[in-house]
C-alpha cells in the first residue's frame, strides 16, 4: 500500500465569511459623523444587544429578528432627531421622549414572540404540503388501479 500524503490543513478564513474588524472600520467613521444620530441608535438598540448576546444558536436568527423589528422602533427617535435638528443637543431631548421608548421597546418586544412561534406555523406548513403531497399520490394510485387494473396495486411483484 502506497503512503498517502498529509492532508492539507483547513484555513478557518472563508472570503466570504463576515469580517467585524471591517464593518468597524466602516462604520466608526461614518458614526463620527453623525454623532447625534449614532448615539440615538446606540441607545435605541439596546434590546437588540441583549438579543445578541442571549442568542446561542446557529444562524443567530433571534438575533436578526429581534434587531429588525426594534431597528424600525428605533426610526422614530431618528425622526424626532432629525426633526429638532441633528445636534448633540437635540439628543438628550429625543431620549427623554418616552413614545421613541414605547416604539423601540415595542419593536424589539414584537421580535420575541414572532421568533419563538415561527418553526411550529413552519411545521404546521411543511405537515399540510406533506397531507396535500400524500393525496395527490393517493388519487394518482387509485387512477392508475383504474386504468391498468388490480395487479398494479398489487403489492408482490
Amino acid at each position: 500500500m502506497a503512503k498517502q500524503p498529509p492532508a492539507k490543513a483547513q484555513t478557518t478564513t472563508s472570503p466570504k465569511g463576515f469580517k467585524p474588524a471591517l464593518l468597524l472600520i466602516l462604520l466608526l467613521p461614518a458614526a463620527a459623523l453623525m454623532a447625534p444620530m449614532a448615539i440615538v441608535l446606540v441607545a435605541g438598540l439596546v434590546p437588540s444587544m441583549v438579543a445578541r448576546i442571549v442568542d446561542s444558536g446557529p444562524g443567530r436568527h433571534l438575533t436578526f429578528t429581534v434587531f429588525g423589528l426594534n431597528l424600525v422602533g428605533s426610526l422614530y427617535f431618528v425622526h424626532e432627531l432629525l426633526t429638532l435638528g441633528n445636534d448633540l443637543g437635540s439628543v438628550a431631548i429625543v431620549l427623554q421622549d418616552s413614545i421613541g421608548w414605547l416604539a423601540a421597546l415595542a419593536g424589539a418586544g414584537c421580535g420575541w414572540p414572532l421568533f419563538i412561534a415561527t418553526p411550529s406555523v413552519i411545521a404546521k406548513m411543511a405537515e399540510a404540503q406533506s397531507a396535500l403531497r400524500l393525496r395527490r399520490v393517493h388519487r394518482d394510485q387509485k387512477q392508475l388501479t383504474e386504468e391498468w387494473g388490480a395487479v398494479v396495486a398489487a403489492k408482490e411483484p
